[in-house]
């Protein structure tokens, strides 16, 4: 996939990944930097992490208003 339509695909996907660690309330554990299949619980600094990055895939830097 090329140009814009690639790049919505993309957002929209990590849009939906991030949605749905959300409202599941897990994220993979890391250890040794390796990601593991063992789920540990959000914390709110991961919420708002997820949050911010969901706004700002509804959001692309180019339509943001004012600029």
């Amino acid at each position: 996939m090329k140009g814009t339509l690639g790049i919505k695909i993309r957002r929209d996907n990590a849009k939906k990944l991030l949605e749905l660690q959300l409202t599941r309330g897990t994220k993979p554990e890391k250890v040794n930097d390796r990601t593991t299949n063992k789920m540990t619980p959000l914390t709110d600094a991961d919420k708002n992490r997820i949050k911010h990055e969901i706004d700002k895939l509804n959001q692309p830097k180019n339509k943001i208003a004012g600029q």
